[in-house]
């Protein structure tokens, strides 16, 4: 029997910069923060296979931000078999955006007049910054889940 090595880590993927908070087909900003949002990754091999999973504080995930994710983890350590990689989300609708700046649909992000902004002169962070952020941190969890495996 192969020894099973676990590794766990975790990132805070809170912003003090205000959001899109996404989730209710319109726009929401959030306003502070009151429990942090956070990523985890698991990592679990037996020697011989591995699964990592990630857990996020998001609404959802969408195909092009776990491609980031792994991709990203690639760079870090390219001995991390990515397509082992599974993510889940916590459906939060209180957290922040990972979809991106597109404006449609299909990725849910929405451009609203400014009569819809809580004050137009308050700095928003764009979508696509938030992403940058968020898989960068995700990225980093998963690679350091993997480095700090141990006999579990």
């Amino acid at each position: 029997m192969n020894d099973l090595r676990i590794g766990w880590a975790a990132r805070d993927v809170s912003t003090d910069k205000p959001v899109d908070v996404p989730g209710q087909f319109y726009r929401r900003i959030s306003e502070g923060v009151l429990d942090p949002v956070t990523v985890t990754a698991l990592a679990i091999d037996n020697g011989t296979d591995c699964v990592i999973f990630l857990s996020a504080d998001i609404v959802i995930i969408r195909f092009h931000v776990l491609d980031k994710i792994r991709a990203k983890v690639a760079v870090l350590n390219p001995a991390i078999p990515v397509l082992k990689l599974v993510m889940n989300a916590t459906h939060t609708h209180t957290g922040p955006t990972t979809y991106g700046d597109r404006n449609d649909v299909w990725t849910g992000s929405f451009t609203p007049d400014t009569a819809e902004m809580p004050d137009p002169g308050l700095p928003i962070a764009s979508a696509d910054e938030y992403q940058a952020f968020f898989v960068a941190q995700a990225a980093d969890a998963v690679a350091e889940a993997y480095a700090k495996r141990v006999s579990g």
